[in-house]
């Protein structure tokens, strides 16, 4: 293992390099609640479709008829068949138009709050996107200060912190310096070049119910605004 000095030394880069991914992770966490919010923007067909303007009637339908039936049978116990028989057509047919009616207005409702639902998040969304714009000009602009502050590496090793890291306490380099050496031996003997411009970071995760728990229910912030 290299000397406490060294290892200081590497310690204190990481440090430095580790509040670069910060920057990194919070501009990563932003662009996520982007795509989050995205998933709550539909258009009028799919409030349509899941709306099921179809089975709704159907239902209306049948209330309608079951209301015919109950009317046709208590007009026929004052009247005749013909009379009774009218009154009976009539509540069905008057229940079959009120049912469409009030679907077809219920549908309408639920695409025009669909369509407040839209924009609202539509704003939000030019937040975040302001919000991630802002955060990427901290980030850009501490990886430039990085380079005052990093005595033995450039910004473009910062990926590479931990290997180096390793190479110091496995006794493979004595100082900071080999360990960079090191690393761009190994790096050239396997054809890795492109490593210095990946990250070894894990991806985070973007499972819909965790970010949901994360970032909370954006429709609470249109309704309340909607009271307003």
């Amino acid at each position: 293992m290299a000397d406490q000095k060294e290892l200081d030394r590497m310690n204190r880069v990481a440090e430095y390099i580790n509040r670069y991914y910060e920057f990194e992770d919070a501009v990563d966490i932003n662009k996520q609640n982007k795509e989050y919010l995205k998933t709550y923007i539909h258009d009028p067909d799919y409030v349509e479709k899941n709306f099921d303007m179809k089975s709704k009637v159907l239902r209306g339908v049948c209330i309608a008829f079951g209301a015919g039936v109950v009317a046709f049978g208590a007009a026929l116990l004052f009247s005749n068949l013909i009379i009774a028989a009218a009154i009976g057509g009539a509540v069905l047919l008057i229940g079959i138009i009120a049912s469409v009616m009030i679907y077809k207005a219920k549908l309408k409702s639920a695409q025009q709050e669909q369509i407040e639902v839209n924009n609202g998040i539509k704003e939000q969304i030019q937040v975040c996107e302001s919000r991630t714009k802002q955060m990427e000009k901290q980030r850009d602009d501490y990886k430039k200060g990085l380079e005052k502050r990093l005595d033995f590496i450039t910004p473009d090793y910062i990926g590479s912190i931990e290997t180096l890291k390793g190479y110091l306490v496995n006794g493979e380099a004595d100082t900071c310096e080999d360990a960079v050496a090191l690393l761009e031996q190994n790096m050239l003997m396997k054809k890795m070049s492109d490593l210095m411009t990946k990250s070894s970071r894990k991806p985070l995760d973007m499972d819909f119910n965790q970010q949901k728990e994360k970032f909370g229910d954006p429709l609470a912030l249109i309704k309340k605004k909607k009271k307003k």
